[in-house]
């Protein structure tokens, strides 16, 4: 029964900050398509889901022209303190081929050109992009910027970026690469504070919690308390929220209601997170300060602006002063 659940919450569930991202790189990628390639920047918080619009992209992909079956959309996952061979490497083994490690970086990189062009392929979705901008990066900036120019330059693919937001610095300070980029999509937690995102997420919690109950596990909790503990230990990220909901149905061996304790345990096995994920199960429920902090502390170590809309966030934004 475990399994079932396991299987039922890894969906894609099309919940509408998602949606609003795949619309909004969809939307970016049928209006490029007949000028050429360009850069599609997904940028945003991790864990809270630019994967899952990338698998959409490739679910949605059309067939290559190659002799083995593939698709004319390209994943691929940059590899840390990347290089400009490994970037082009990377992409050349998403589609199935071979790096020699005596190979040189001209080299790959013509190979690459020349099996996108035989291919007939479309759009490369580069995962992990902040690993050009990171401490101890092998390349300057201006030089990742140049290799991923020249990739689009030289197929006219379109390039989906996704990764941290950091990685924006390196559209910034390329005038050529920002010339070929479109406007950032954004992929942010739902926030607390605004009373649609606050219901967005309540719904696909409740969403999540009816594939539990399909497999044999209803929350024998208070709907709108689990909410909110769900809320502060994922900082309203769906994936944070729905591995909580995995690691519940995999320490039950039967079937059964789950109860605090038992998320209490599950949230214990994510406490590296960096925020005190299990301290949203314990007996009393969290406060909105809590659940704002969180919010927060998401969005600060992504490098994005977190504003304050509500009392509980001019609390939090004063206690931060007072620190």
């Amino acid at each position: 029964m475990n399994n079932t659940a396991i299987s039922l919450l890894s969906e894609i569930v099309l919940h509408d900050s998602l949606r609003g991202a795949l619309s909004s790189v969809d939307f970016l990628l049928s209006t490029n398509q007949a000028f050429g390639g360009c850069l599609v920047p997904l940028l945003g918080p991790t864990r809270v889901g630019k994967k899952s619009v990338a698998r959409h992209l490739l679910s949605n992909a059309g067939p290559a022209t190659s002799l083995f079956p593939m698709d004319d959309v390209v994943y691929c996952s940059l590899p840390p303190q990347s290089s400009g061979k490994s970037i082009y490497g990377a992409i050349l083994a998403g589609m199935g081929q071979r790096i020699l490690s005596n190979e040189n970086t001209k080299s790959v990189r013509d190979r690459l050109f020349r099996a996108i062009d035989q291919l007939g392929i479309q759009a490369v979705v580069i995962d992990e992009v902040n690993h050009l901008i990171e401490r101890g990066a092998n390349l300057a900036p201006r030089e990742a910027a140049d290799h991923l120019k020249t990739i689009v330059d030289e197929t006219g693919v379109s390039v989906i970026a996704v990764g941290l937001p950091r990685f924006q610095r390196i559209i910034d300070e390329n005038e050529q690469l920002r010339d070929r980029a479109c406007a950032t999509t954004i992929l942010k937690p739902y926030d607390w504070q605004v009373d649609a995102e606050r219901d967005a997420f309540a719904y696909t919690v409740d969403v999540a919690l009816h594939k539990l109950e399909q497999s044999g596990f209803p929350v024998a909790i208070e709907f709108e308390d689990i909410v909110r503990r769900l809320y502060g230990a994922s900082a309203g990220r769906i994936p944070v929220m729905m591995r909580v909901l995995k690691l519940c149905a995999l320490a039950t061996r039967e079937p059964r209601a789950l109860e605090l304790a038992d998320f209490a345990l599950a949230a214990r096995a994510m406490q590296q997170s960096g925020i005190p994920t299990s301290s949203f199960f314990i007996d009393e429920e969290p406060d909105e300060v809590e659940i704002l902090r969180s919010f927060a502390c998401t969005m600060a170590e992504a490098g994005l602006e977190f504003s304050v809309d509500s009392l509980a966030g001019l609390d939090l934004a004063h206690g931060a002063l007072s620190a």
